[in-house]
C-alpha cells in the first residue's frame, strides 16, 4: 500500500518565510513541480536559513504549474517575491510551480526534520505529519 501524502515542503529562505509570516503573503513560487498533492493537504514551511526547520504550514488551495507572465498577471500581490526577484528567478523558464495557500499558522514551536531538505522540496507522508503536528507546540 502506498503511503498517503499528507503535504508538501519546500525549502524557502528565513527573509521570504517571514513575508508568509508578517505580510501574509499566501502564493510560493518554485522550480520543482510536487503535483501530488491536493486542495486541504498541509504546505509546510521549512526555513532553509536561521531556523532548519518547519516553522508553521498552511491549507493547500492548489498547486499548478504557470508561465512566469501569467503568475505575475494572477499572482503578483500575493507572491512572497517582489516583481524584480520574480522576474530574476524565473529568468528562463517556461513555465513555474505554483502553490497556492491559506488559513497559515506558524508554529509554536520549530520542529526539526529527521532528514536534511533539498532544494527541490518533498512530500510530507503521514509518519512525518504525525511528528511535525505532534511537537508544534
Amino acid at each position: 500500500m502506498e503511503k498517503e501524502i499528507k503535504g508538501v515542503t519546500h525549502p524557502i529562505p528565513t527573509e521570504y518565510a517571514e513575508r508568509i509570516y508578517k505580510n501574509g503573503k499566501t502564493v510560493f513560487v518554485g522550480k520543482s513541480h510536487l503535483g501530488r498533492v491536493s486542495k486541504g493537504d498541509k504546505f509546510i514551511i521549512y526555513e532553509s536559513h536561521g531556523a532548519k526547520s518547519y516553522t508553521g504550514w498552511a491549507d493547500v488551495i492548489q498547486v499548478v504549474k504557470m508561465k512566469p507572465s501569467d503568475i505575475l498577471k494572477d499572482y503578483k500581490n500575493q507572491l512572497m517575491l517582489t516583481t524584480e526577484e520574480f522576474k530574476e528567478y524565473s529568468k528562463g523558464r517556461n513555465d513555474m510551480n505554483v502553490i497556492e495557500f491559506e488559513n497559515f499558522q506558524l508554529f509554536n514551536k520549530k520542529v526539526v526534520p529527521k532528514r536534511f531538505i533539498a532544494i527541490s522540496g518533498k512530500y510530507i507522508y503521514e509518519d512525518e505529519f504525525k511528528m511535525i503536528e505532534k511537537n508544534k507546540g
